[in-house]
């Protein structure tokens, strides 16, 4: 009989398991056929309505046109608009004109044919005759024409006198060893023909040498027009005008065979620095000529 009793026991209470899980299910999915339905509008809410936008107003203002600077009239730019400003290596120069590379050059107009030194227009060249009578030999450097010359003497062309002239012998002694005596060095004689020669006009006393020339001045640059056969010499500072372009002679060296020419004019944009070379000697091309007999 007890053994029974316990077998009621757990049927009933298995069975009351099964009706709590059965009911839990139930109201579970309920609950979530509940949270899906769409909730119903309230009377209460408002309608939406889109708010007004108020209109934007713009105005339209046109900045005046920036004016030429002082360096020329290419040296204006639109407001943040980046320049381009190249350097000119060779004349050391700022420019905003475009590379070389992307336009053709425009012609300078001019040509350098020759650099001098501005030599002394009397030069002393050698000596002729013999001990107690010798004259000198000189050069006439504007005509190109050799004279003999000996005190007292007067060169009318180029307007001056020979005052004094003179054949020097000088000694030179010479060391063969560094280690010799002064007893045992070598001597070596030379012979210099030396000048005095008076400016007419001025009075200055210039002394020559047939040892070396006389340079009295800054070098001079022979320059013609492009298409001229005419040169005409300048130096340093020299300003000429060819057509409506005015050319400044700002420097010139005999050691390098430059000119450099700043050229300026109205119908310009900008001034010009330009550095001019004497062309190289032209030789003749001797490449498949017959061989010399």
């Amino acid at each position: 009989m007890a053994a029974k009793s316990n077998e009621k026991i757990l049927c009933g209470a298995a069975l009351v398991l099964l009706l709590a899980s059965i009911g839990w299910s139930v109201s579970k999915s309920f609950g979530i056929k509940r949270q899906n339905a769409a909730p119903k509008p309230s009377e209460q809410v408002a309608a939406y309505e889109p708010a007004a936008i108020n209109q934007f107003q713009v105005n339209n203002t046109e900045w005046s046109k920036a004016p030429a600077q002082t360096r020329g009239p290419l040296w204006v730019y639109d407001v943040f608009t980046p320049p381009e400003i190249y350097y000119d290596a060779k004349t050391k120069q700022f420019t905003v004109s475009p590379p070389a590379g992307n336009q053709p050059e425009a012609p300078f107009g001019l040509d350098v044919v020759e650099i001098k030194e501005d030599v002394f227009r009397l030069q002393l060249v050698g000596y002729t005759g013999s001990l107690g009578n010798y004259k000198g030999t000189f050069s006439n450097m504007v005509s190109g024409r050799a004279l003999v010359g000996y005190p007292g003497k007067k060169i009318e062309d180029l307007g001056l006198t020979i005052r004094s002239f003179e054949v020097k012998r000088n000694e030179v002694k010479q060391a063969t060893d560094k280690d010799v005596t002064q007893s045992a060095r070598t001597t070596i004689i030379t012979f210099e023909a030396v000048a005095q020669v008076v400016d007419d006009k001025t009075g200055e006393v210039n002394d020559l040498s047939n040892l070396h020339r006389l340079v009295k001045g800054t070098a001079i640059a022979m320059i013609k027009p492009t298409g001229s056969t005419t040169a005409v010499p300048y130096k340093a500072g020299a300003k000429f005008t060819v057509g409506d372009v005015t050319y400044t002679i700002q420097s010139v060296s005999f050691e390098t065979n430059e000119v450099v020419i700043l050229k300026e004019g109205a119908s310009l944009p900008e001034p010009i620095t330009k550095t001019l070379s004497v062309p190289a000697p032209v030789t003749p091309d001797t490449e498949g000529a017959p061989a010399a007999p």
